[in-house]
């Protein structure tokens, strides 16, 4: 070959290696051997601050975003960053001018709107912009604000991303005593957040409760720590769930012969269990994620999800999974370089909107109540500094009539908070509604954030009436068991419950039971029925009456030939009468007579049939 076409070939060579070493990341998400030997260089560069003062809050995911933040080189396809940046801007952090126009032909050929594009200069170590990047607040001067923890890597570049940003941004920043890394977090928004264990173990110096406490100091978050899902790999929360809102969780899901599958179920179950932010248990989502498939890695960024996509015959199905799920929401499906413990999720940082209009409800229980209107409380902050449009701020709700209709809310004088109320409903009737406001900044926003197609519901329930009369009598020294009748048209599980029993009483099951007191009482207890919604109350009063032996016409508590002659007595010579009468009715047959006498002899004498009083 000539040697000048040898050197340009070389060179040809030598300059697309350059490019494709620019294009690859080189660092793994996990820690590489190297690293695992200099693990004292963690936090080599970390600042400590001391935590922000007055009332925090750590926004959630779903909640309303000005941006991402990425890295060039990338860790997502150019289709991905081309429809994000259809809605939010994509701070895109490059180390040089190179690298810039590098990024920016790339995004022009790939469809990016090149006007919602931002650039960060700043030295990288790697693509994990979730694992080391800002954690967003709103501080106590209710300013967004960063607050970076000690990333759990000896990447110092990495570690700093934070801190120039925030300079960048004009963001205060926190930094927080504590080694951590942004994919072992997920935040509910309302003041809670959880990660697994790997915080605890990350951080041997401190007691468990120093970290919760770090944690609530610049996060403003309760912690809930989660133990291990796999024996090994990076134990990051997001490698298994995620807070699709702040009552539901999605779980991931994999096949019976997964070494997680047992662990993984019991989880679900655990975190069922578990009370949200919103004063009721957390709902539950199983997403099937076999080997290899990271489909709980997405990022929500408005009303927008991104989901990683394997070409697989899963990935519809998984996408099928979000939209029922998070009705309203666009879910997009992206292929890429994903792993089943890294994806889009790792690679992308959402960042709030910092001049957000903000609506914060706990949405309203099922009730029992028919008679009065139900109040809908609401604080409304337009973090824009623009007033509130004072008609726009409604409660748009839909009842039985299947119509969507509005309520207004008002100012109750309490800074930021407003009441509406929506009319008392018959029972049995769902109410769906969510609250809508706007500001003069052009926000116009919705709670829940998708509105109408994920609106709260809550339902007027029909609760259970017992039936059952409140007065009942028993025999003294006699077997009582009783049970309520009650008529519950709308529950099909109701409980039985008992108060202030007298001591012969006991329950069994849904029942009372015990032996009557020897002597004539009156006794008093509550039953109460319950459907899971509401329930009645009973008074019930229970009057123990002296009982009888059927044949012990002269009362000595036996029945023996006695009785016979006590009886003929009684009808021949006018003797006493039993006491009481019914004693002596031993035929069963509705009278005292001569007829029970001789039955009552033949019983004694003969084995004839036994007395049968009514």
């Amino acid at each position: 070959m000539h040697l000048r076409l040898r050197l340009v070939i070389i060179i040809t060579l030598l300059l697309t290696a350059a490019v494709l070493a620019e294009e690859i990341d080189l660092l793994p998400i996990e820690l590489t051997p190297d690293e695992m030997g200099r693990l004292d260089e963690i936090g080599i560069n970390h600042i400590i601050t001391d935590a922000p003062t007055g009332e925090i809050r750590n926004p959630a995911e779903w909640e309303p975003s000005q941006g991402v933040i990425i890295r060039w080189p990338l860790g997502i396809p150019v289709s991905l960053i081309a429809e994000m940046s259809e809605d939010i801007v994509v701070t895109t952090i490059v180390e040089t001018t190179y690298q810039q126009n590098s990024a920016i032909s790339s995004y022009t050929s790939g469809g990016v709107n090149m006007s919602n594009v931002n650039w960060l200069f700043a030295a990288t170590n790697s693509i994990w912009t979730r694992d080391y990047g800002p954690w967003f607040i709103i501080d106590g001067n209710d300013s967004l604000a960063i607050v970076d923890h000690m990333y759990n890597r000896p990447r110092p570049l990495d570690d700093q991303i934070p801190w120039i940003l925030g300079a960048d941004w004009g963001l205060e920043v926190y930094g927080m005593d504590l080694e951590h890394t942004g994919g072992n977090h997920m935040s509910d928004g309302l003041g809670v957040s959880m990660s697994t264990e790997l915080v605890y173990e990350e951080n041997p110096s401190l007691t468990e409760s120093e970290v919760d406490s770090i944690m609530l100091a610049f996060l403003g978050n309760d912690y809930t720590v989660l133990d291990y899902i796999e024996s090994g790999g990076i134990h990051h929360i997001d490698c298994w769930a995620k807070f699709l809102n702040p009552t539901t969780i999605l779980v991931k899901d994999v096949p019976p012969s997964s070494s997680s599958y047992a662990l993984l179920n019991a989880r679900a179950n655990y975190l069922s269990q578990q009370i949200s932010s919103w004063g009721r248990p957390y709902s539950i989502v199983r997403i099937y994620c076999p080997t290899g498939t990271a489909y709980t890695n997405s990022i929500i960024l408005n009303n927008k999800v991104f989901v990683p996509t394997f070409s697989d015959s899963y990935d519809d199905s998984a996408l099928q999974t979000y939209a029922n799920a998070m009705p309203g929401y666009e879910i997009h499906g992206f292929d890429g370089t994903w792993y089943d413990d890294d994806a889009i999720h790792c690679r992308t940082m959402g960042v709030p909107d910092r001049d957000m209009l903000e609506i914060m409800h706990i949405p309203l229980f099922t009730t029992g109540d028919t008679l009065n209107n139900y109040e809908v409380v609401t604080t409304i902050k337009a973090r824009s500094g623009q007033p509130l449009i004072g008609d726009s701020l409604k409660i748009i709700y839909q009842d039985r009539t299947a119509f969507w209709k509005s309520a207004p809310l008002t100012a109750t004088g309490n800074p930021n908070e407003y009441v509406g109320y929506i009319p008392a409903q018959r029972p049995r009737t769902t109410v769906n509604y969510y609250i809508k406001a706007a500001d003069q900044s052009g926000r116009v926003v919705t709670h829940p954030y998708i509105g109408q197609p994920w609106a709260h519901s809550f339902y007027v329930n029909h609760g259970p009436t017992i039936t059952s009369p409140a007065d009942m009598e028993c025999v003294t020294s006699q077997e009582f068991t009783w049970c309520p009748a009650f008529t519950d048209p709308d529950d099909a599980e109701l409980t039985i419950s008992y108060g202030d029993l007298p001591a012969w009483l006991s329950v069994a099951g849904d029942s009372v039971t015990g032996t009557a007191p020897e002597l004539a009482v009156v006794e008093q207890f509550t039953v109460t029925v319950s459907d899971p919604y509401s329930s009645t109350e009973q008074l019930v009063t229970l009057t123990v009456t002296q009982g009888f032996l059927c044949g012990d016409a002269n009362g000595d508590l036996s029945v023996n030939v006695a009785d016979a002659v006590y009886i003929i007595n009684y009808i021949f010579k006018s003797g006493p009468p039993p006491d009481p009468i019914e004693a002596a009715d031993v035929n069963g047959d509705g009278s005292t007579n001569v007829g029970d006498a001789v039955y009552l002899i033949n019983y004694i004498f003969n084995s004839g049939p036994s007395p049968a009083c009514l």
